[in-house]
């Protein structure tokens, strides 16, 4: 990445966070060097990894990453300290959650391979759904991302910052890094304005890309499913939604209307 020259741009994002479609507006911007990465803390990155580690099991440790990316990333600006312009994307913890499991289901799981045909079928899968999901699978992803990747490898945590939560973008200067934290609900008209502001490039414009219902293999019943099971606790959903981390990036209106949307019984 050295060799290239420029000061490279960074789409910085946990899984399933919209960090691709932010990644091909930067790309197509036309600044030179611009990459992608979900990983780079040296403890979560490895020379290889399985689709299986890589969704559905949770540890005490992240998800693990192999992610070409992650290791340019890693080698050519972080370790180095080189001067980079990063954009770090957020999402709703419980939107990751859903995605990640809507994604990773039908390959993980062979009993959501084919979608329900009658009632009773569907609410089995949404005991097995709930069961995984409040279970084995990372369902707090996004948070532990921030804590034990991003934080770490940059050396610097974005909940120790202030944060314009109405706004849901922020930039910073952090070292040899300029920062931009955007949240991935903000209108993509209003993602494109920030990224034409932090990187004085008037063209960038954020459509959206790689949704989940997008991949072949998936089905909206999976979404449906998830979105179901989610929905039977409210009390976790409550806990991540009054937590310090979406009360750090989302405002009181912001937190309400994501709860209804996971816990609409609740409400």
């Amino acid at each position: 990445m050295t060799s290239l020259g420029g000061r490279p741009a960074v789409t910085y994002a946990a899984y399933r966070t919209a960090s691709t479609a932010v990644h091909h507006a930067i790309r197509s911007a036309g600044l030179g060097v611009s990459t992608k990465a979900h990983m780079l803390a040296a403890g979560n990155l490895v020379e290889r990894v399985s689709q299986r580690e890589r969704f559905a099991h949770q540890s005490s440790e992240l998800p693990k990453s192999c992610h070409v990316g992650d290791w340019a990333v890693r080698l050519g600006i972080i370790a180095p300290q080189r001067e980079a312009d990063i954009v770090i994307m957020l999402r709703d913890p419980w939107a990751v959650a859903h995605s990640l499991f809507v994604l990773s289901a039908a390959s993980v799981y062979p009993e959501f391979a084919t979608p329900p045909t009658d009632a009773t079928t569907r609410e089995k899968l949404v005991d097995r759904a709930e069961s995984i999901l409040f279970g084995e699978f990372p369902t707090d992803l996004m948070i532990r991302w921030m804590r034990e990747d991003a934080a770490i490898a940059l050396g610097w945590n974005p909940l120790n910052e202030s944060f314009d939560a109405e706004r849901g973008t922020q930039a910073y200067e952090h070292g040899p890094w300029r920062v931009q934290l955007l949240r991935a609900d903000v209108p993509d008209e209003q993602k494109s304005d920030a990224l034409r502001v932090f990187f004085k490039r008037p063209g960038i414009r954020v459509e959206p890309k790689n949704g989940a219902l997008s991949f072949p293999h998936v089905s909206t019943s999976i979404a449906e499913i998830a979105r179901a099971a989610i929905a039977r606790r409210p009390d976790a959903v409550a806990a991540t939604v009054d937590g310090a981390f979406c009360r750090h990036f989302w405002s009181e209106r912001d937190r309400a209307a994501m709860f209804a949307r996971w816990a609409p019984r609740a409400t």
